[in-house]
């Protein structure tokens, strides 16, 4: 598959994606019950769960791919947010719920508007990729608009802490198997513009971005908590 930039099927996902992140909260808010409300929630976690244990099956019986520890565990920021997100509509856990925000908010939208086609081979795994990503939005949407779960104050330091110590975990789980999850360890090839220099340059460029990003990303949550204290 000649994957395309912008082309009509990425486009179309990201149509789709944006278009789900709005109706489906609006649609349980307003025309389901509080059972609904769970049963839409374990039904959202199976799913994103299960598109990830069916692109592992496919990568494994795929000779064009294969499936590999050292690329395919759940260990990018986007892996942690499906699992996270998926135990969060299950169990609500407030820190795991902050965390998902930044990470996805974060990882999975520039992931959607600028993804690492090295290994989008075929048309499946372009709908894995995406929907995966768009999946964790839709999840925290739902968290948010559904679940009415909001940051708590320090979120964003708590976040960047744990963040950090997750990256020197990851980081030597790179040098044990070979790998590069979190791209510690070589450039992913994304039109990404924070991809600044060679390693480890690179990685200074993106910690300095992903912080003020996320403090972005943290300014919407901050006017919408103050606007429930009212």
């Amino acid at each position: 598959m000649d994957f395309q930039l912008y082309g009509a099927a990425h486009l179309n996902y990201i149509y789709a994606m944006a278009l789900s992140w709005v109706t489906v909260p609006f649609i349980a808010r307003k025309y389901l019950d509080k059972v609904g409300h769970r049963n839409l929630a374990i039904a959202l976690a199976t799913f994103i769960l299960g598109i990830e244990i069916i692109d592992d099956f496919y990568r494994f019986f795929d000779p064009k791919m294969g499936w590999s520890i050292s690329r395919d565990l759940p260990l990018h920021m986007c892996g942690l947010s499906v699992i996270g997100t998926s135990w969060v509509l299950i169990k609500k856990n407030q820190l795991v719920f902050e965390l998902c925000y930044f990470w996805g908010l974060g990882g999975a939208l520039q992931a959607i508007l600028t993804p690492d086609s090295t290994n989008i081979l075929d048309h499946f795994y372009l709908f894995s990729f995406m929907a995966s990503h768009g999946l964790i939005i839709l999840n925290i949407s739902f968290l948010i608009f559904v679940k009415g779960m909001v940051l708590r104050k320090w979120a964003l330091l708590r976040a960047i802490i744990i963040t950090e110590l997750i990256l020197i975990i990851v980081y030597i789980i790179n040098l044990i198997l070979d790998s590069n999850y979190f791209y510690l360890i070589n450039k992913p090839d994304a039109p990404n513009p924070f991809l600044i220099g060679e390693w480890p340059v690179y990685l200074f460029y993106l910690q300095l971005a992903a912080i003020v990003i996320l403090g972005i990303i943290n300014l919407p949550m901050v006017i919408y908590r103050r606007r429930l204290e009212r």
